[in-house]
Order: structure tokens, then C-alpha cells, then sequence
């Protein structure tokens, strides 16, 4: 069996280098039985039931294709991309995973999450709250998608002005307590942008890195699982 685990790639135009390459990375995947997406994919999603954002299409026909070829999806909701609607669980046939999960695939048990819970930042834990609070969800049925997305870019440029080296922390003192608790072979996260393959205590812990500058990913082939990265 064949799984990849990517992470961060806060996708906005199809015209960006790391969607162009993203797409690319995709298009030559073949025989490819899981793809577990762990969060931040998109630099904003918010779920509606009968539309997407428009930028994103060229993705999401990628997924729908890898679906429809057997490719089983997965996707770990980050802090930029939550609420994934329908269109995830409807059309790609997608597990949408809140917060984590442990899975057994290919003889081994995975703990899979995106990594911001365990970033004692309050920055991110409030930013959280906020965009997954109630009268959000109902806001967005209510004020055109357009302004959603708009508000929605311009916090993102707004946080990462004033704190830009927050999501580029060493995960390696959140993910070893982290690890020592999750009953499980192997921890993979997103998150951080620092890539991480290491082991503590019998435990295979990998943090993915993105997809912005580093092109990181990891692939497990018959349950060996590898950290590598598309342009080396």
C-alpha cells in the first residue's frame, strides 16, 4: 500500500509556484491508495453547501480525479481551513477530521493531526475559537462569500505581519510529550514548518514541514513511512 501526508501549503492563486507545484506533485501520483491532507491546505476555507471558492477549483478537480481513481482522502481540519462542508464529505468522498484521529492503515497504527492544539500560542488558540465559534458559521450563510474571503485574507496578512515566525517553531518539544501519550506507531503533524523525523521512545514522530518553500511531504509504501520533499 502507498500513502502520502502533506501539510501547509496556504494555498491562494492557482498562479503561485507552490499550487503550480502542488498540482504537478498530484498529477504524477499514480496507484496511490491514501492521501491524508493535515490541514492549512488552503490559506482560508470555510465550508458552504452549494459553493466553493472559485481559486480553489483547479485543486478540488485534482481531488475529485483522485478520488474517483480509487484514492481514498483524508483531510485533518487546520487553523485556516475548517468547516469543510459537504463538498469534502459529498462529491470527494473525504473523512474530515476535526481536531485528530488514530487510524490503522497499512499495519500500523497513525496518529494524525494538524499540530496547532499543541502550540500553546494564544494567538492561534483564540484565532481558533474565533473562526469555529457558532455565530461565525452563521454569519457566512449570511454576508456574501466574497467579503468572507476578503476579511478572512486580510487577517491572515494582518497576523502574519505582526508575528511572522510563529507557525516556524522546532516542534520537537510539543510533539515528544505528545507522543508518549498517543497509544499509537507513529505521530505525524502539520502545523510548524519545520520538518522532523525522529523517535522517542519507540514512537516514529514526523512533523511535515509545508509546502511553501520546502515542498515536504511524507510517503509510506507497505508501512514504512519516509519524510521527503518534491524538488530534491
Amino acid at each position: 500500500m502507498r500513502a502520502i501526508f502533506l501539510s501547509d501549503a496556504h494555498l491562494r492563486q492557482p498562479q503561485d509556484n507552490n499550487y503550480q507545484f502542488l498540482l504537478n506533485f498530484l498529477n504524477r501520483q499514480k496507484d496511490l491508495d491514501a492521501l491524508f491532507l493535515l490541514g492549512d491546505i488552503f490559506e482560508f476555507w470555510l465550508g458552504y453547501k452549494h459553493l466553493v471558492f472559485s481559486v480553489y477549483i483547479p485543486l478540488l478537480e485534482k481531488l475529485r480525479q483522485l478520488s474517483e481513481n480509487g484514492t481514498k482522502l483524508y483531510f485533518v481540519e487546520g487553523n485556516h481551513d475548517f468547516n469543510l462542508g459537504s463538498y469534502f464529505t459529498e462529491t470527494l468522498d473525504c473523512t474530515v477530521i476535526t481536531d485528530q484521529k488514530l487510524i490503522d492503515w497499512d499495519g500500523q497504527k497513525i496518529l494524525i493531526s494538524h499540530g496547532d492544539l499543541l502550540n500553546p500560542s494564544p494567538h492561534y488558540l483564540r484565532l481558533r475559537s474565533f473562526w469555529r465559534s457558532w455565530p461565525i458559521r452563521i454569519l457566512a450563510q449570511i454576508v456574501h462569500p466574497d467579503l468572507v474571503w476578503s476579511f478572512a485574507i486580510w487577517l491572515s496578512n494582518k497576523s502574519s505581519k505582526n508575528d511572522p515566525d510563529s507557525h516556524h517553531l522546532d516542534p520537537t518539544p510539543y510533539l515528544l510529550p505528545f507522543s508518549e501519550k498517543s497509544n499509537s506507531d507513529i505521530v505525524i503533524c502539520g502545523h510548524f514548518h519545520h520538518p522532523l523525523d525522529t523517535e522517542h521512545q519507540g514512537i516514529r514522530i514526523i512533523a511535515l514541514g509545508d509546502w511553501i518553500s520546502q515542498f515536504s511531504y511524507a510517503e509510506m509504501v507497505d508501512g514504512e513511512i519516509k519524510l521527503k520533499s518534491y524538488i530534491n
